[in-house]
């Protein structure tokens, strides 16, 4: 198994994971829990997570107020986050 298999399925277990339990991941949450629990480097779960998500029936949107209303989450700004594509 090569260094980027094992991260993208390092990526996809956590990611399906997270997606299945809240309906959504953070990017900034999931890449950072990833970082810390796997001892890999930021830059390296970002690009591989942003290779990786359209293979995963995920799609990318900015949080707008209504989807933090909706998935009632308590952050600032408007965080990038994955949804499932239905």
């Amino acid at each position: 198994m090569s260094f980027k298999a094992y991260v993208e399925e390092i990526l996809q277990n956590e990611v399906l994971s997270v997606v299945r339990q809240q309906g959504y991941v953070l990017e900034t949450e999931i890449c950072t829990m990833v970082c810390e629990k796997y001892n890999l480097h930021l830059y390296i779960v970002r690009a591989t997570h942003r290779r990786i998500y359209p293979h995963m029936a995920l799609m990318k949107r900015r949080m707008s107020d209504d989807l933090k209303r909706f998935y009632g989450l308590e952050v600032k700004g408007y965080p990038i986050a994955y949804l499932p594509d239905k």
